[in-house]
């Protein structure tokens, strides 16, 4: 009995010291593509989390982005605006078509990101359309869960 749990403390050890369970394989991307005009041609956005590397990520993003449907002129535009390991990200927009609204953050906790996001939709949304805006999509890396 005891030889069986030597041999799975070993294998456990061993898992770790690859980097199976560490934060460092779980990598994230984010990326935006908006015109001078929102209200008109939309924003498109593209994500990625869980991804082996950075560079993987970074690449997935972009092209969710460019290939989103709803906002072609914009997806023409996406742009990375960030990269993350071990975080979440967030979206916050006014579902109303043809409206200004749409915010974005990457922070450490789903909670933050999300806040953040709202915070930056309330910003772009106008007076009239802040109070519209709500959390589209929030994710986190899997060690985030």
């Amino acid at each position: 009995m005891s030889k069986i749990i030597a041999v799975n403390a070993l294998g456990a050890l061993l898992l770790l010291m690859t980097g199976a369970f560490s934060p460092a394989a779980a990598f994230g991307a984010l990326a935006v593509g908006s015109t001078s005009n929102v209200v008109k041609d939309g924003v498109a956005f593209g994500t990625a989390v869980n991804y082996a590397t950075e560079a993987e990520a970074r690449k997935s993003a972009i092209d969710y982005c460019t290939k989103f449907k709803g906002a072609p002129k914009a997806a023409a535009q996406c742009r990375l605006v960030g990269s993350f390991n071990a975080e979440c990200y967030a979206i916050a927009m006014d579902p109303k078509a043809g409206t200004p609204g749409a915010g974005w953050a990457i922070a450490a906790t789903k909670t933050i990101a999300e806040q953040r996001a709202m915070e930056n939709c309330k910003a772009t949304a106008g007076k009239d359309r802040r109070e519209f805006c709500e959390v589209a999509e929030a994710k986190c890396d899997d060690v985030k869960k």
